[in-house]
């Protein structure tokens, strides 16, 4: 049994994999280890352990030792974390200190090879909104870092004093000029998201696949049709590494 975990800004995703596939999944806010640990513990079945813990994590070094002293706690595991590196699985990373390279974005390069030999853009919409660009040779072209569509409403709500955004997330992009005030929040944060995403396909062929995920992930496939909703792929790209790190 493997617990997979993905740790984010915003919210711990974890999954527990057997020798069948996938047995439970879920998705926690992004500091609390209690709820993750019932809800992991209420998924197992009875007298089944993890005997691996393995982890993609951008939290500071602080989190990281306590998601460690709560594994030993509860089946003396040490986890195992992903880190990015200069190659692996077929993966050439474009960074010259591949160690800054976000290791979400990281893992997503290497489970976005393991699929498809065609190059790829990987959009990764969450508290920050990425784009990572893969050629068909495996090797990274770099990428791009903005904030994230909440991320960017927050900072105008509390960086204005009369300008509000809507509360919630829009069901679909809205790029028309609006005639009220939420509107033409909304339909700006559109336009760059849009534009943010069409920059980075423009990079590459125009045979190259467009993949998603992130908690906005559906909200940008609502505009680009030809785009796969992938909202596994670190944790899919974390076993890649693994595999390809350990043998195992």
């Amino acid at each position: 049994m493997i617990l997979e975990i993905d740790w984010g800004n915003s919210r711990i995703k974890w999954r527990l994999q057997g020798e069948s596939g996938t047995l439970a999944a879920g998705a926690d806010a992004g500091k609390d280890l209690e709820t993750v640990s019932s809800s992991v513990q209420d998924a197992l079945p009875a007298g089944v352990v993890p005997d691996t813990v393995r982890v993609a994590s951008v939290r500071p070094a602080a989190d990281e030792a306590r998601l460690v002293q709560w594994a030993q706690s509860q089946w003396r595991l040490t986890p195992w974390f992903a880190r990015s590196l200069a190659e692996c699985a077929g993966v050439v990373s474009a960074y010259s200190r591949p160690g800054r390279l976000g290791v979400d974005r990281w893992l997503a390069l290497l489970a976005a090879r393991q699929v498809s030999r065609e190059a790829a853009v990987i959009v990764q919409a969450g508290t920050a909104l990425t784009a990572d660009l893969l050629d068909e040779r495996g090797v990274h072209r770099g990428g791009y870092i903005a904030p994230g569509w909440q991320t960017m409403r927050r900072a105008l709500d509390v960086g204005t004093a009369r300008v509000r955004s809507l509360q919630g997330p829009p069901e679909r992009l809205q790029l028309a000029p609006a005639n009220n005030t939420e509107g033409a929040v909304e339909a700006a944060l559109s336009a760059m998201v849009v534009g943010f995403v069409q920059n980075a396909c423009q990079q590459l062929e125009r045979s190259s696949r467009l993949i998603v995920a992130g908690g906005d992930a559906g909200l940008i496939g609502t505009h680009f049709s030809q785009a796969r909703l992938w909202q596994e792929i670190v944790l899919d790209g974390l076993a890649v590494a693994y595999r390809a790190e350990t043998g195992a």
